[in-house]
């Protein structure tokens, strides 16, 4: 998954869909206990984990190919010995995409001692977690696809490149495919769209050469975007950019398909998992993002063969930026070889500078947020196929 540069920003209660589960780690058998979350040196035998993730609700989808990617990163761990002796076992939890849920699970889990945590998927819950975990001194890796919640944070980790350092590639395409005029449909009740809509797509529009000419806002909650889209194609734009969450970005391309709109279809990482349901309908949309499972190198070949066994499916960057995440946490465990959250805090920041290679490419960690490769895929044929030319 991808990153873009971020400054730091108010953290308003409506925030961007996010990737990823919220994971408390607690420690069992010899070496464990301890006073603040933390053990004595070296790893106990049993490593427990509770993933405190959205596999309900708004952001199920996307919850779910997360939980899925940090199973397959947990069988792998385990059965390879990576961290020796010590084996890691997780407890999943649903918040069911609420945030006073998650914020719940995150204060049991630091009442418990939990010496790290990884936060969930759904950037309005990171956004109530965060703050919590920062006061607690308790590391927190999460999922959600913004990095604004760990920038400039000591103990608070964004696992996911944010989404809006790959909107280069699809601006990029638009203007070598010819396009002039561009519309633009978001969410307004999501921060990180609004954000996108109003501060990260324009400029790169402009530099490319692209005029915006109709920008129109549509609720996360609309099942017909029918409205929005009859407003934004009289316009006759050469493309139309959906920055929607989750399976709002179903309503509005179905809408653009109803409506015969013949210019281009591009979106945002949301569009990744939401647009399976539409099949066919949904061939010829673009969107940028930080993984393809049809990208041609060892380790996503050795995570695609390792989901494949375990779930009879090929994964999403969903699920990949799960599996990569636990084994930053695993790195970083094996580093620290202490269950202390200070040890893991300083194993966090080593593992990170140093980076590692996983399944989104070469990972490193700047300002505590994730930064890795991203490329622009086509949904074509009911896949993920990368375009050639754009990061791929």
């Amino acid at each position: 998954m991808l990153v873009d540069s971020h400054t730091r920003r108010s953290r308003r209660p409506q925030m961007l869909l996010a990737t990823g589960a919220a994971i408390a780690l607690t420690a069992a058998g010899c070496g464990g206990g301890g006073t603040e979350g933390g053990g004595d040196a070296g790893l106990p035998a049993t490593i427990k984990v509770v993933a405190i993730s959205e596999t309900s609700g708004f952001a199920g989808p996307a919850g779910k190919a997360s939980e899925n990617g940090q199973k397959v990163a947990l069988e792998e761990i385990n059965s390879s010995g990576f961290l020796g002796d010590s084996k890691l076992e997780i407890e999943f939890k649903d918040t069911g995409s609420q945030p006073a849920q998650g914020v719940a699970m995150l204060n049991q889990a630091i009442q418990s001692k939990a010496s790290v945590v990884l936060g969930s998927i759904l950037s309005t819950v990171v956004a109530a977690e965060a703050p919590l975990a920062e006061r607690s001194k308790v590391p927190m890796i999460y999922l959600s696809s913004s990095g604004e919640f760990a920038e400039g944070s000591k103990y608070v980790w964004a696992a996911t490149p944010p989404a809006d350092q790959y909107f280069h590639w699809e601006t990029k395409y638009l203007r070598d495919k010819g396009a002039k005029n561009v519309a633009i449909i978001y969410n307004q009740d999501v921060s990180s769209t609004q954000k996108w809509a109003d501060s990260t797509l324009p400029p790169l529009l402009q530099e490319a050469g692209l005029n915006v000419v109709a920008k129109e806002a549509s609720p996360t909650a609309a099942t017909d975007a029918t409205g929005v889209v009859s407003k934004v194609v009289a316009r006759n734009p050469d493309a139309v950019v959906v920055l929607a969450s989750g399976t709002a970005n179903n309503a509005i391309v179905l809408a653009l398909r109803r409506a015969n709109f013949g210019g281009i279809i591009v979106g945002s990482i949301g569009m990744a998992g939401a647009i399976n349901p539409l099949g066919a309908q949904g061939n010829g949309v673009f969107w940028p993002t930080n993984f393809s499972n049809l990208v041609d190198n060892p380790q996503v070949k050795n995570f695609n063969e390792r989901y494949q066994k375990m779930f009879d499916a090929l994964p999403n960057n969903y699920a990949a930026a799960a599996y990569d995440e636990v084994w930053f946490l695993a790195r970083a465990l094996k580093q620290a070889n202490s269950t202390d959250r200070e040890a893991i805090n300083t194993a966090l920041q080593e593992v990170g500078a140093a980076g590692f290679d996983g399944a989104l490419g070469k990972i490193t960690y700047k300002n505590n947020v994730s930064q890795a490769p991203g490329l622009l895929i086509e949904w074509r044929d009911e896949k993920e196929v990368p375009v050639e030319g754009y990061g791929a």
